[in-house]
């Protein structure tokens, strides 16, 4: 576990090294927060199916474990008023403790912005010398477990059940803006160049995910899932702004699915209330 977090270290700290302006000088450059998801995403994937692979489909274990995806937005909270909506992916494994509650690791990469215009771009570490105001933009991939508790029982025949969640996580983040420089071939060109920090900080924080949604039995094997989630923060490092003294938050909605890796009869594949009606030993109603 070690080695891996140290391996995603180093994969968050690459960077380049330019020719700024043909006059000697080097700056250093931010990968861009698209690069770090691309070289995890096949991680959580692979692993689902290393660890489905030596799981017998028909097992109880099988049944309880799932897989989901899901699709949506995120957007930034914190001490700039002006906050852009960006796209968040997630994938992740879901298990069965019991009927009612469940466990979630999930893996999420997105992205947060947001910015002041009555804040002065060059006296807050920005180094974008074509921006007057404070803007900041910075990567979000984040890995949580969470537990979570549905309050109507699909696997004995309701369609749909609200539920509610809660956990622990952490999440990497670097605070970046869009810097133009000319190249040695006097091109210009733009980068995401990470900020100087406001103060010596970990790229990789903890965060707590409060969540409530509602999921809807597709078939015995399938569910479709709306989930709102918002992430107390303990810090306000994720602008890069810290002079209010106030900690920063993210907050995302999606829309997704959990698929079971082991097939599994009955459950919300019927009508709430349908279950055993035919065994039954009701009086005939007319």
């Amino acid at each position: 576990m070690f080695k891996f977090y140290n391996r995603l270290s180093q994969l968050n700290r690459v960077q380049n090294r330019v020719n700024f302006g043909g006059q000697g000088k080097k700056s250093r450059m931010y990968c861009g927060p698209g690069q770090l998801f691309r070289r995890l995403a096949w991680l959580l994937p692979l692993s689902i199916l290393l660890f489905a692979g030596h799981i017998n489909a028909q097992s109880s274990t099988a049944q309880k474990l799932g897989f989901e995806i899901s699709g949506g937005a995120m957007r930034y909270g914190g001490s700039l008023p002006t906050v852009d909506t960006k796209a968040a992916v997630s994938l992740g494994l879901h298990y069965e403790l019991t009927d009612k509650i469940h466990i979630q690791l999930v893996f999420t990469a997105s992205e947060a912005k947001g910015g002041d215009s009555s804040l002065v771009n060059s006296a807050h570490l920005g180094n974008d010398n074509h921006s007057d105001h404070y803007y900041f933009a910075s990567n979000i991939n984040e890995f949580t477990l969470t537990g979570s508790y549905d309050f109507f029982n699909l696997n004995e025949g309701y369609r749909f059940t609200p539920f509610v969640m809660a956990g622990g996580g952490f999440y990497n983040f670097k605070p970046y803006q869009v810097v133009e420089y000319t190249n040695a071939k006097g091109a210009l060109r733009k980068e995401n160049r990470a900020m100087t920090q406001v103060e010596p900080f970990s790229n990789w924080q903890v965060n707590v995910p409060l969540g409530v949604g509602i999921k809807w039995g597709l078939s015995a094997n399938t569910q479709l899932k709306l989930e709102g989630k918002y992430r107390v923060l303990f810090n306000g490092y994720l602008d890069n702004y810290i002079a209010d003294g106030s900690n920063d938050h993210y907050y995302s909605i999606s829309l997704g699915f959990i698929f079971r890796l082991g097939k599994r009869s009955g459950g919300y594949s019927r009508p709430a209330g349908r279950a055993g009606r035919k065994d039954c030993n009701c009086p005939p109603v007319y």
